[in-house]
């Protein structure tokens, strides 16, 4: 009927595309992303481009890889490091919020950097 099993049709309809890590780290980029934009007031800290974010497979640790121009945004970033924690914990709403981590990525080469 389906081409084949009923089992593998079941599990296919039930399973997600791809791990949970990997969905909490999409949503941790766009929410990192929207409160850089509107919700910092650091002056620092615009121009800072979001590139990607790795997260553990424990949810406990994410790595956020940017790209910025100014040098002193890297101090505006780790002042503002407390604050966007909470924006995390308010939005995404897991049992534990992930220890941010920023990585400055120099000519957008973050391969040499994970």
């Amino acid at each position: 009927m389906f081409g084949c099993s009923y089992l593998e049709f079941y599990n296919y309809k039930i399973m997600k595309p791809y791990k949970r890590s990997e969905r909490v780290a999409h949503e941790l980029f766009r929410i990192l992303s929207e409160a850089l934009l509107f919700e910092v007031k650091d002056p620092r800290v615009q121009g800072i481009t979001i590139l990607r974010v790795d997260i553990s497979d424990d949810l406990r640790f994410a790595k956020v890889f940017y790209e910025t121009s100014k040098e002193e945004a890297v101090a505006g970033l780790e002042s503002a490091k407390g604050f966007l924690r909470s924006v995390v914990a308010r939005e995404l709403r897991i049992k534990f919020t992930p220890e941010i981590t920023f990585v400055r990525v120099k000519n957008g080469w973050i391969s040499q950097y994970i």
